[in-house]
């Protein structure tokens, strides 16, 4: 007799070899790729507090901000080119496409991509406008 406090007999779920070896490896990409990001925010001394938020991936780094000028110090201090794409709510999303600092083959620059999303009128300084990609 089984009463509703008792689990059925049925082993947890594992994942297979080939999905958790795969599942390691992504993970050990996003966490080589976050190190990179912190690395070069450190290094460069780039912003990373207020209003700032990343999230690593296996392949870039995304950065999201409230402010623009978090986008003009990465676009001064790493280079790169802007993309801006009008939504209908009539906002503007500017992201600067850029990669992390590195003086290490064994650890290759990582693409980070850093948006920020302002009012369609709001003004931008002239480097970002500048720096829009053709």
């Amino acid at each position: 007799m089984s009463t509703s406090f008792q689990t059925p007999n049925t082993a947890p779920a594992v994942l297979p070899l080939p999905e958790l070896a795969s599942f390691h490896a992504r993970q050990e990409l996003r966490e080589r790729n976050d190190f990179s990001y912190r690395s070069t925010v450190d290094y460069k001394e780039l912003p990373s507090s207020g209003h700032i938020a990343h999230q690593a991936t296996e392949s870039s780094v995304l950065v999201t901000a409230t402010d623009i000028d978090v986008l003009g110090e990465w676009l001064y201090v790493q280079g790169g080119t802007v993309t801006r794409t009008e939504l209908p709510s009539g906002q503007t999303v500017w992201t600067l496409t850029t990669t992390t600092w590195s003086d290490s083959p064994k650890f290759p620059p990582v693409p980070v991509f850093v948006s920020v999303v302002l009012p369609s009128d709001e003004p931008v300084m002239h480097e970002i406008a500048a720096a829009v990609a053709a």
